[in-house]
């Protein structure tokens, strides 16, 4: 009971500092496009027409179900959903990292709190945090996986081929980045692999490691043709564009924690080989990364590396100076990390580094002020599935017409709207349309839809009202 409560002591105050965190960057102006997406399909599960049907995917499957439980307890949300699970398992993995490293690493007590203070701290974790649930699950899905592979070269244990497996599962049910690293790691399981395993059965082996990948996805699949629904309807983001330097730069922040750690091994052939297995499937998903684009933000690709350089730490040789040279290896990637959070070009990431400084990044302005017009009234035309936005800064969706809808389903099959007021975005100029309503009716764009009248606009939004009401 002791030792209970001297984990809760630890994990409320450390719970409460990263949603201050969260709250803060927030408040100037800073919401992940992830974090929207995931609590506006929750909202409109859960608060919205019991006829909404979702065309949409709901890959991936682990964050979309733990915010859809959560969203679903009485009471206001006046916090995003998406922030409390993403605080929540930044915490778990803090305390896990620091007890591993105490308990089974041997670090003393309080190298294991510097360490993972350092970890905390570091920009790389504190953006997969305000990225989401779906990259902080991503980050302990490789740390589960690197763990159980290098425990699996020691024993050959089924528990730590379960582990593996396990860890697999988690990043490929995380997110769609995920599905990268859990099949890359295919060819770097056989060198991490115990040759007895691998000479008693190859193929034995990979399959019980990916069983629980395949059956996962496969019923997913299974789920999406019964409810004739698309698994991953989009599976690419939109492209950043990042140059080669800006890649190797993005690397240098977290990367040579993991190269070090595994190098450090480089006599212990069982220490080693799992070690570099598990940075290089990182790594190649990152170099694939920059090609297929599944992950938008390179530095949201590299931050899984975060688990993999724990692992490497924690089977750090127990030599005399070990951690000290931990410790000012963790500060070098943080001072590090810093100056790559003032250069990158990325957007996202470059938004969320001001609003970290307290620089006000109000781009959702328009969007508010467009939910404010429209709070009042009902019978509302929305494309809830392509406005994310929207749907977070209305919160109330009970006056939203929607997918499954008869007045919505008619409009958008050939019939002519029947909505008092249309709300659609103005799309940025040259940018492909992806609003459903819009690109039924492109008329809304020129303001000459029969029957309906402009009667709201600002830089990203419009409103029209049906004539004769």
């Amino acid at each position: 009971m002791t030792r209970t409560a001297g984990w809760l002591a630890a994990a409320v105050p450390l719970f409460a500092a990263l949603l201050l965190w969260l709250g803060w960057t927030e408040a100037h102006g800073f919401t992940s496009s992830d974090v929207t997406e995931l609590w506006a399909k929750a909202i409109v599960q859960i608060a919205g027409s019991e006829q909404f049907t979702a065309s949409d995917a709901f890959y991936p499957p682990l964050p979309y179900a733990l915010t859809l439980l959560l969203q679903a307890l009485p009471g206001q949300h006046g916090v995003p959903v998406p922030f409390v699970l993403s605080a929540f398992v930044g915490t778990a993995l803090l305390l896990l990292w620091f007890a591993n490293l105490w308990r089974v690493g041997r670090f003393s007590w309080g190298s294991s709190v510097v360490i993972t203070a350092l970890v905390g701290l570091n920009p790389y974790f504190l953006r997969a945090v305000a990225d989401g649930p779906e990259t902080m699950l991503t980050i302990l899905g490789a740390w589960v996986f690197a763990r159980g592979l290098v425990n699996l070269r020691l024993t050959g244990n089924a528990p730590d081929m379960m582990k593996v497996a396990v860890g697999l599962l988690i990043v490929a049910l995380s997110d769609n980045y995920g599905l990268m690293i859990s099949f890359g790691a295919l060819p770097f399981l056989i060198v991490a692999a115990r040759p007895s395993l691998i000479a008693t059965s190859s193929t034995g082996y990979l399959f019980a490691m990916f069983y629980p990948v395949l059956a996962a996805i496969g019923s997913l699949f299974f789920v999406s043709m019964i409810f004739n629904s698309a698994l991953v309807p989009q599976l690419l983001e939109t492209p950043a564009s990042v140059s080669v330097s800006e890649h190797l730069l993005i690397l240098s922040g977290i990367a040579p924690l993991a190269i070090i750690a595994a190098l450090r091994n480089i006599k212990v052939t069982r220490l080693l080989m799992p070690i570099v297995a598990a940075t290089a499937t990182v790594a190649g998903a990152y170099v694939l990364n920059m090609y297929l684009n599944v992950e938008g933000d390179p530095l949201i690709a590299i931050a899984p590396m975060l688990g993999v350089a724990l692992v490497g730490m924690r089977f750090w040789p127990p030599v005399r100076l070990r951690e000290p040279v931990v410790i000012a290896l963790l500060c070098l990637s943080l001072l590090q990390s810093v100056v790559v959070m003032r250069h990158t070009t990325v957007a996202e990431t470059r938004d969320w580094a001001q609003a970290s400084l307290g620089q006000v990044i109000d781009v959702a302005a328009p969007t508010r002020a467009a939910a404010a017009f429209v709070s009042d009234k009902t019978d509302i035309m929305l494309d809830v599935e392509r406005n994310a936005g929207m749907v977070v800064a209305l919160g109330d969706v009970s006056g939203l017409l929607m997918a499954g809808q008869p007045t919505y389903d008619w409009a958008l099959e050939g019939g002519l709207p029947q909505a008092r007021y249309i709300l659609v975005p103005r799309p940025a100029e040259g940018a492909p349309v992806t609003d459903r309503v819009l690109r039924r009716f492109p008329e809304l764009s020129r303001n000459r839809l029969s029957g309906y009248n402009e009667i709201y606009a600002n830089s990203q939004w419009r409103v029209f009202e049906k004539t004769g009401f």
